[in-house]
C-alpha cells in the first residue's frame, strides 16, 4: 500500500470538493494536523476513519486505498429516477490501468429492468486529476490513463440529452443547444418539442447528463413533466408539478409618459428581448410601420386613437420582420376560454410570450408571462406595472420570482407568435417599412377612425371648432384636453422613432440614399413639431375641470393646429418619395 499515494489523493478529492485542511477535520472531528500528516504521507487515516473520510469525499473506501493508477471514484448505473452504486465492481474490472467494459445491466450486476434509457456516470482518478465521463446502455467504455474527459464546471453544462425509450430514443443535443439560445428555465418532455418514435406507443423520457461544480449528475422526466433549473441555476431536477411556469425576464415596460409610448409595440418589444431576439422597441417600430401610424376619432375624441391596431394592422409587417406570423384570437366566448387559457399555457410552457390587451388598468397591450394554478392565475407585463410596484401596499416579489403582476382582466384581443421562419433581410424590411408608410398614410378611414394625413386634417379642423369649446361643459372640455395631450405624445413618439429606425437603416438602400435623407430629413422636421406640440400641451400634468379651460387657450389650439398642417405637408411630400423608391425597387 503506497501511503504517499493515499495522501496525494485524499489532498485531490479535498480540494476539487473546494475544501480545506480545517473543513474536512472539523467533517471527521479530528485535528487538521491530522489531515496535513495523511496528505504528506506520514501517516495513514485510522481503520475506524475510513467510512466517514470516504464519504466526506464522496468515494469508497477501496478507492482510497488502491493502488491502481486509475481509480473509479463513484460511479452510478441507473436512470435518472433508479440508481444503483457500481464504483467497487468497476474498480475491480480495472486490469493493468485500463477499464474496458460493455454497459448494461448485466455487466454491471444491477436489477435495472424497465423501459427508460440508462446511462453509467462516472467520477474517476488519474494519478492526482479528476475527470468525469458518461455512457449510455450498451456502448463500450473505455477508461486508460489518456482518458481526460470531463472536468466540472463552473455553471450547469448539459454534455449529453435525449428523448425516447430504452428501446427507442434520439439524441437530442442539437435541440438542447437550440434551445439554450432562448435561456429556457425548463424543458418540457412532449414529443412538440423534442422528436418521438412514431413506432413507440409507450411513454417516452427526457434524460439529462450534466456537469456543475458539484460534479456529474443525472436527472430524467416523463412524458408531459419537465427537468427544470433551480431558483440559481446551478442545478436540475425533475419538475413533476405543470401547475405553474414563468417565462424568465420579461423586461419592465416604462409607464406611460416615459418612453416606448405605443404599448402594442412596447409589449411587442418585450416579448422579442424575452424570447432572445436582439431588438430596440424603435426598430419595432419602423419594421411595423407602427412609426407612421396615425389615428383619430372624431367628434367624440377618444384614448382609443393611440392604439397601435386599432385602425390598421400593423402586426402582420411587425411579426413578419422577425420570421413570425401573428395568430389572433379576438373576443373569446366564455365557454371557449378553457380552451384558449390550454393554448396560452402551451405557448408559455414552450417560453412563446402571449401578447393581450386590457391586461390591467386600461385597455392596453402588454405581455401575458407566466401562470399558475393550471391557468387560473396569469401574470403579466403592462405599461402600468412601475405605478403599482410603487404603491406602498405591494409586496416585492410575492407571487413569482419576477416580480410579474397579476392579469386583472380577461383580453378581448390576444396575439401568439406562430409559425416561425427564416426573417427577411435589414434591406427587405426596410422596403417593407417604406410600403406600409405609402399605403397607410393615405387611407382616409380605417374600423371608424379617420387615418393617415386625412386624420390630420380632421384633428386641426376639430381644434379649430370654437363653437364645441364655448357650447360644453368644463369636465368635457378637460376630458378633450386629456385625449389631445395623449394623442399628441403618442404622435410624438412615433415619428421620433421614425427617424431613428430610418436613420439607423438608411444604409440598406445606398443607391437610393439622396432620397432616403431627404425622408429622413422630414421625419426630423416632423418629430421636431411634434415635440413642440407635445411641450406646449404640457402632456405631464392632468389639468380637471375649470383649470382645463385656463390653460388650452384658442391661441394653443391654433398653434397646435398650424404645426399640424405644416406635420401633414411634410409626411405628404415623404410619402410621394416613399413611392418612388418602391416603384423604382419594383
Amino acid at each position: 500500500m503506497d501511503i504517499n499515494k493515499i495522501g496525494r489523493q485524499i489532498a485531490a478529492l479535498r480540494k476539487e470538493l473546494g475544501y480545506t485542511q480545517e473543513n474536512l477535520a472539523e467533517i471527521l472531528n479530528i485535528s487538521p494536523q491530522a489531515v496535513s500528516k495523511w496528505e504528506n504521507g506520514h501517516a495513514l487515516p485510522e481503520t475506524v476513519l475510513l467510512p466517514n473520510l470516504a464519504k466526506a469525499l464522496g468515494t469508497s473506501i477501496d478507492s482510497l486505498l488502491t493502488d491502481s493508477k486509475i481509480q473509479i471514484l463513484s460511479a452510478f448505473y441507473g436512470d435518472g429516477i433508479e440508481s444503483y452504486n457500481v464504483a467497487k465492481r468497476l474498480n475491480k474490472l480495472i486490469q493493468n490501468d485500463n477499464l474496458d467494459i460493455m454497459v448494461n445491466a448485466l455487466t454491471l450486476a444491477c436489477p435495472l429492468d424497465n423501459n427508460r434509457p440508462k446511462y453509467l456516470i462516472l467520477k474517476y482518478q488519474i494519478e492526482q486529476n479528476i475527470y468525469y465521463t458518461f455512457a449510455d446502455e450498451d456502448s463500450q467504455l473505455t477508461i486508460d490513463l489518456n482518458s481526460k474527459r470531463f472536468r466540472n464546471a463552473e455553471s450547469v453544462l448539459i454534455i449529453a440529452a435525449s428523448y425516447g425509450t430504452a428501446k427507442a430514443k434520439y439524441d437530442v443535443m442539437l435541440k438542447i443547444e437550440h434551445y439554450n439560445l432562448f435561456n429556457w428555465n425548463e424543458y418540457h418532455a412532449d414529443h412538440e418539442t423534442f422528436p418521438s418514435d412514431p413506432n413507440n406507443d409507450d411513454k417516452d423520457y427526457l434524460t439529462f447528463v450534466y456537469l456543475n461544480k458539484d460534479g456529474i449528475h443525472l436527472v430524467t422526466c416523463e412524458e408531459n413533466e419537465s427537468i427544470a433549473y433551480n431558483i440559481d441555476k446551478t442545478e436540475l431536477y425533475r419538475k413533476q408539478d405543470e401547475n405553474e411556469y414563468f417565462i424568465p425576464n420579461v423586461p419592465l415596460l416604462p409607464e406611460f409618459g416615459k418612453g416606448m409610448e405605443c404599448s402594442w409595440a412596447a409589449a411587442l418589444t418585450a416579448a422579442l428581448q424575452a424570447m432572445h431576439i436582439k431588438t430596440t422597441y424603435e426598430h419595432v417600430m419602423g419594421v411595423s410601420g407602427a412609426c407612421y401610424r396615425l389615428a383619430f376619432c372624431s367628434p367624440r375624441w377618444d384614448y382609443s386613437s393611440v392604439d397601435g391596431l386599432v385602425a390598421y394592422d400593423y402586426a402582420m409587417p411587425g411579426y413578419k420582420a422577425f420570421g413570425f406570423t401573428p395568430d389572433f384570437a379576438e373576443r373569446i366566448d366564455k365557454e371557449a376560454r378553457a380552451e384558449e387559457r390550454k393554448h396560452m399555457i402551451n405557448e408559455i410552457r414552450h417560453n412563446m410570450p402571449v401578447l393581450g390587451i386590457n391586461l390591467r388598468v386600461a385597455p392596453e397591450w402588454g405581455v401575458i408571462c407566466g401562470y399558475k394554478n393550471n391557468g387560473s392565475d396569469l401574470f403579466c407585463r403592462t405599461k402600468y406595472d412601475s405605478e403599482i410596484h410603487n404603491s406602498s401596499g405591494y409586496e416585492k416579489g410575492k407571487y413569482n420570482p419576477y416580480d410579474y403582476l397579476f392579469v386583472d382582466n380577461w383580453p378581448f384581443i390576444i396575439t401568439y407568435f406562430s409559425d416561425m421562419t427564416p426573417p427577411p433581410t435589414p434591406k427587405e424590411n426596410l422596403v417593407n417599412s417604406l410600403r406600409v408608410f405609402a399605403d397607410c398614410t393615405k387611407q382616409e378611414i380605417g374600423r371608424g377612425y379617420a387615418m393617415g394625413l386625412k386624420a390630420y386634417e380632421v384633428w386641426q379642423i376639430d381644434l379649430l371648432d370654437e363653437a364645441w369649446y364655448e357650447n360644453n361643459d368644463d369636465e368635457q372640455f378637460a376630458r378633450r384636453l386629456s385625449v389631445n395631450q395623449f394623442c399628441s405624445l403618442a404622435l410624438f413618439d412615433a415619428r421620433k422613432s421614425a427617424y431613428i429606425y430610418l436613420s439607423d437603416n438608411k444604409s440598406f438602400l445606398s443607391d437610393k440614399a439622396d432620397s432616403m435623407e431627404q425622408i429622413i430629413k422630414y421625419f426630423y422636421d416632423i418629430s421636431e413639431m411634434a415635440g413642440q406640440i407635445h411641450k406646449l400641451l404640457g402632456s405631464e400634468e392632468h389639468y380637471k375641470g375649470a383649470r382645463a379651460r385656463e390653460f388650452w387657450t384658442m391661441e394653443m389650439r391654433i398653434r397646435q393646429a398650424e404645426l399640424l398642417s405644416q406635420m401633414l405637408d411634410s409626411e405628404r411630400k415623404a410619402m410621394f418619395i416613399a413611392e418612388k423608391i418602391i416603384y423604382n425597387i419594383g
